[in-house]
């Protein structure tokens, strides 16, 4: 089988997709992106993805190349040609390439052109969550040294993907970044924390990503089901004397941190609670 990828209005064959050098996105990372999960080739809060998309292309002052309906048109489209149940869907927007360079100018920091904004996709298949065992993964702690707009769902993620590379070498599936002493998320995902059956997680800001995993386990799994939540900031020493850490995002939903630091959490175990939540959220996805 080979994979199909949408760019600028055609679906081609993975190695036919070709993007300009002059692409803003490739010279600059001028984009942005999203990550739509598909557990039993159904999509998962896609409404709310499309939601953070549109945000995310103002917030840099893209303007958005698609209608709503052209949007899941071309999704459906795509996913004509995908055989897998449970994926992800990526998808990308830069700002693209100068509609005119008759002055000879190739690359400048500023967008002082019109551009030809540029649009691909692709799919990637997943873990079912349904069918899988929850068990613990390790992390790592490191300065948060990133930019200070991490709302922005932005293509430039290169401390997300060095601090990402220095968890894997350490055998370690995450890095949870901490700034002034503050917990502010992982590399690619939302930290939360149980301590006395009461769970904390940070605000939202300008220094985390509003993820949609995130919300939606806050408002549908633990405040529907009576769970006692604290969104405020939290420190490193609460997060090493907490009872149990978990983490979510699109494609693992709520991950247990077992092991941070080669310091065993919860004795290495799955917490109670964070074994509770899975179990509500796998329901949404059956």
């Amino acid at each position: 089988m080979k994979n199909k990828v949408f760019l600028n209005g055609s679906i081609k064959n993975d190695l036919d997709a070709k993007v300009s050098i002059f692409d803003r996105g490739y010279l600059f990372s001028d984009g942005i992106y999203e990550l739509i999960p598909y557990f039993n080739s159904k999509p998962f809060l896609i409404d709310e993805h499309y939601s953070r998309l549109t945000e995310s292309l103002g917030m840099i002052g893209i303007n958005n190349p698609y209608t709503k309906k052209e949007w899941f048109s071309n999704i459906d489209n795509l996913l004509q040609n995908c055989e897998f149940e449970n994926f992800y869907l990526y998808i990308q927007v830069t700002r693209g390439v100068p509609e005119n360079t008759k002055d000879g100018i190739m690359r400048e920091h500023a967008a002082t052109k019109k551009y030809n904004t540029s649009v691909c996709m692709f799919y990637s298949e997943i873990t079912n969550l349904v069918e899988r065992n929850i068990s613990g993964k390790k992390a790592i702690t490191l300065e948060d040294k990133r930019w200070k707009q991490c709302d922005i769902k932005s293509i430039s993620l290169l401390f997300n993907t060095y601090a990402k590379t220095l968890a894997y070498n350490e055998g370690a599936f995450e890095a949870i970044l901490i700034r002034n002493n503050v917990i502010t998320e992982g590399c690619s995902s939302n930290v939360f924390i149980v301590k006395n059956n009461v769970i904390k997680t940070s605000p939202k800001s300008n220094l985390i990503l509003p993820g949609v995993t995130r919300s939606f386990v806050i408002d549908e799994v633990i405040k529907k089901n009576n769970y006692k939540i604290i969104i405020e900031n939290f420190s490193e020493d609460e997060l090493f004397e907490s009872d149990e850490i978990f983490i979510t995002n699109s494609t693992q939903g709520i991950l247990p941190i077992t092991c941070l630091n080669e310091k065993d959490i919860n004795k290495g175990l799955c917490g109670d609670i964070t074994k509770e939540l899975y179990n509500i959220f796998i329901k949404y996805l059956v």
